[in-house]
């Protein structure tokens, strides 16, 4: 049994890179001029699913090793699987840095519609 040590490079530097991505990656794919609850709704749903993606990818690299004899043992999708199930450990990182960044964009949502409103009214 081996016991892998947390340093900066295997733990700090992918947690800080999936926290990041939680910021970045709704704020980029939803339209930041957008009057809709529901397109920030999608662009929220639709980060999650790259943020898993993403994050299955840095456990996979994070543990190169594991995941090849993973794969050449069982099978691909075995393989793939563990590495989803680890990536939702990085939301750990990501989801509440995620949250924030919906509510900045309920938060532009209103701005739009209350200046919508203001420009009708005058």
């Amino acid at each position: 049994m081996t016991s892998d040590t947390i340093t900066l490079w295997n733990t700090g530097l992918p947690l800080f890179v999936a926290a990041v991505l939680g910021w970045i990656v709704p704020c980029f794919i939803a339209p930041s001029d957008t009057r809709s609850y529901r397109k920030v709704a999608v662009a929220i749903a639709a980060s999650v699913l790259v943020l898993i993606l993403v994050s299955a990818g840095l456990f996979a690299a994070l543990q190169p090793e594991k995941f090849a004899r993973t794969a050449e043992i069982g099978s691909l999708l075995l393989a793939i699987e563990i590495a989803v199930r680890g990536s939702l450990l990085f939301a750990v990182a990501w989801l509440p840095i995620m949250l924030l960044c919906w509510l900045n964009l309920a938060q532009q949502v209103e701005h739009w519609r209350g200046k919508d409103m203001a420009e009708r009214e005058s």
